[in-house]
């Protein structure tokens, strides 16, 4: 799990957080997707309903640009479209962990 202090010391996290649409802070994001999967990329609900760090449908992950299945994606790939979600919906998204 990355804190945001070990973003400042370290030019290969500095460089995946930096891609982040404005406004959105990486401890918002690290909260919502310990809430939603422990934080895990390769999460799957047990329906095999929602996917990924952030618990994404199908049809969400495709509304920000993802393609494929969100948990087989990148993490950084699932942080920026998290954040693009974010920025798009707010923390609405996420019912229970985005309060």
């Amino acid at each position: 799990k990355v804190m945001v202090a070990q973003i400042a010391d370290d030019p290969e996290l500095k460089a995946r957080f930096a891609k982040l649409p404005a406004g959105v802070e990486l401890a918002t994001l690290e909260s919502i997707a310990s809430c939603e999967s422990g934080g895990d990329p390769r999460s799957v609900s047990s329906d095999g309903s929602y996917r990924g760090k952030y618990q994404f449908s199908v049809e969400t992950w495709q509304s920000v640009g993802g393609s494929g299945m969100p948990d087989q994606a990148s993490e950084a790939e699932q942080d920026f479209r998290a954040a693009l979600l974010y920025v798009r919906s707010g923390p609405g998204q996420w019912p229970v962990c985005g309060s």
